[in-house]
């Protein structure tokens, strides 16, 4: 299969809906600039206090992009960390899932950063105990563990949560099952640690419709002790805007006075999917390696796909990136069926160019396929001829303008005393100071071969 027959039948579309796990190709950094910026404006205010902690509402409608919009802050903010939170389907179990998240997000590397501090500074437990008194005293334990090559392995274990056994059981109390154990912890990283944390907590509303009023109320409660107990974090909590006023409304006055006015994402504007369309399929271009320039840039969309996808949507990202998706899929089937088509006739067309060259004279010859059409290279002494064998008229447009157009920056690159084309030659295509002659393919055992052997004499 060539490489344009794999790009129409890996859709660049396919992925309308962003997940956590899986790293987004294009940011719509446009539609979430002021969302972006406001991130950028608090991060500012908590570096320059330290002491300080923000609660921002990130909302938009279904499919605008509030999962999206994590991977912008993870590609766009160098001076934070950013840790993505799914809300946790036990509301009383808060602080250990913020916890394991942040060591999951920061890994070894997080909890050495913390130990070495520690140890650094304070070269013995109980001179850390000081400034970190209750249950602290019991995380630092670990933290200086982990630097102690005899006990190293066990802290790990305790601190990560991973394969608890008998042996962490030094440590008194496990952090896993323990939330204000968890919660002491986490203080400690945010203190420590060198940059703010960004908490993105996913899908806020999803403890409301699953677990009803009582647990979304619970987990509003406990970000509240968090921002009045800890500092040094900006938490994004993102949520559909049809419900974000219901859940403000059941939190408590208190609550409430520590949220920041929501940011609400944007809508996509023609240009917005114009825009987005170009990055993805510029991606989905260089990796199959198609030559592509104006006006084909959109290939195999049109300009009118923008405008369709954009009547379609109203401007929500995930509808407009559907309705595109659609218009590949029914694309593909007569693209690749003209593939197939040519495929055929260059496997053909290849066998009787390789069959007239050898009835000529054994010289050194290349054979490759390049942009479905073939490039035969012959070399003799003070000589290199080019025979190409170039894609079928009726392939699809782009396609025989990719060919012609890759061939041209081929022939720039490479010096070529003649070159033979079997089939009709690209109109408007020319070349300085070098002969170009074209056969049909009938005549391949009668004038192109009597054309070779003068060549090659």
């Amino acid at each position: 299969m060539t490489h344009v027959a794999n790009l129409m039948v890996e859709n660049p579309f396919h992925n309308f809906t962003a997940r956590a796990d899986i790293p987004e190709l294009f940011n719509l950094n446009r539609p979430n600039k002021e969302a972006l910026n406001q991130v950028i404006r608090f991060l500012d205010i908590i570096r320059k206090k330290k002491r300080e902690s923000v609660i921002l509402p990130i909302i938009a409608e279904a499919g605008f992009g509030k999962t999206h919009f994590y991977w912008v802050l993870r590609e766009t903010i160098n001076d934070a960390y950013v840790v993505y939170i799914p809300v946790p389907s036990n509301p009383k179990r808060i602080y250990s899932h913020f916890y394991f998240e942040t060591v999951k997000a920061g890994g070894a590397p997080l909890l050495e950063y913390i130990a070495d501090f520690l140890t650094g500074k304070y070269s013995k437990v109980e001179h850390a105990a000081v400034d970190y008194s209750g249950l602290g005293n019991i995380v630092l334990d670990a933290f200086f563990a982990l630097k102690n090559q005899k006990q190293s392995k066990i802290a790990l274990k305790w601190l990560t949560g991973f394969d608890l056994d008998e042996e962490t059981t030094q440590f008194k109390r496990t952090i896993m099952d323990d939330e204000e154990l968890a919660f002491a912890a986490l203080k400690i990283i945010l203190k420590i640690i060198d940059k703010p944390i960004i908490f993105f907590v996913d899908e806020l509303e999803s403890l409301f419709i699953s677990l009803g009023p009582e647990a979304e109320l619970q987990f509003l409660e406990n970000l509240k002790k968090m921002f009045n107990e800890a500092s040094n974090f900006l938490m994004c909590l993102s949520c559909l805007a049809t419900l974000w006023d219901k859940l403000l409304d059941l939190s408590s006055s208190a609550v409430q006075g520590r949220i920041e006015p929501p940011v609400v994402l944007k809508r996509f504007t023609k240009k917005d999917i114009e825009h987005y369309c170009i990055h993805m399929l510029e991606e989905f271009h260089h990796k199959f390696e198609v030559h592509i320039s104006e006006p084909n840039i959109l290939w195999p969309l049109k300009d009118s796909d923008i405008e369709s996808a954009y009547a379609y949507s109203h401007g929500n990202p995930r509808e407009a990136i559907k309705w595109l998706n659609g218009i590949i899929e029914e694309r593909k089937e007569p693209i690749l069926d003209s593939i197939r088509k040519n495929n055929e006739y260059l496997s053909e067309t290849g066998k009787k160019v390789k069959i007239a060259i050898e009835k000529v004279k054994k010289i050194g010859t290349g054979v490759f396929q390049k942009h479905n059409g073939i490039f035969i290279s012959l070399n003799i002494p003070d000589k290199k001829i080019l025979t190409i064998i170039p894609p079928l008229k009726d392939i699809d447009e782009f396609l025989l303008h990719s060919y012609w157009s890759a061939l041209k920056k081929l022939l720039e690159e490479e010096e070529y005393s003649e070159i033979f084309v079997i089939g009709e030659v690209f109109k408007g295509f020319e070349l300085n100071d070098v002969k170009i002659q074209a056969f049909h393919e009938e005549n391949l055992d009668s004038s192109f071969i009597e054309t070779l052997k003068k060549s090659v004499s």
